[in-house]
């Protein structure tokens, strides 16, 4: 939540989409993006494969008119681990200074 524009975070596991814990607004939307986001970090890891040049996945991206969702994926295996997924207003955060700070603080969420 030490990041500006965050509306909700949710520690959420890959394998299943059950979300683990959560902070911030927590709507019935809360649940259902991180099943959602979950289901996408599958697709996306399966699709780039293990041992790809670019290396595993670490971060994924949407953005609409008005919300930012930054997925960061906290484990290296496929088809398990965690990953954080926050909520963010498109109006409030900059896409940037977001992606890194998430960056910076996902470490301590599993700590």
């Amino acid at each position: 939540m030490a990041v500006d524009g965050v509306r909700a975070a949710a520690l959420v596991d890959i394998a299943t989409g059950m979300v683990i814990r959560s902070a911030g607004e927590e709507g019935t939307d809360l649940v259902a993006a991180a099943v959602s986001m979950a289901d996408e970090a599958r697709v996306a890891r399966a699709v780039l494969g293990p041992g790809r040049p670019g290396g595993d996945l670490d971060e994924i991206a949407l953005v609409t008119k008005g919300r930012l969702h930054l997925i960061k994926i906290l484990g290296s295996r496929l088809g398990e681990g965690m990953l954080l997924f926050v909520d963010l207003d498109r109006t409030q955060a900059n896409i940037a200074l977001a992606s890194l700070r998430v960056g910076q603080l996902a470490p301590a969420v599993l700590a």
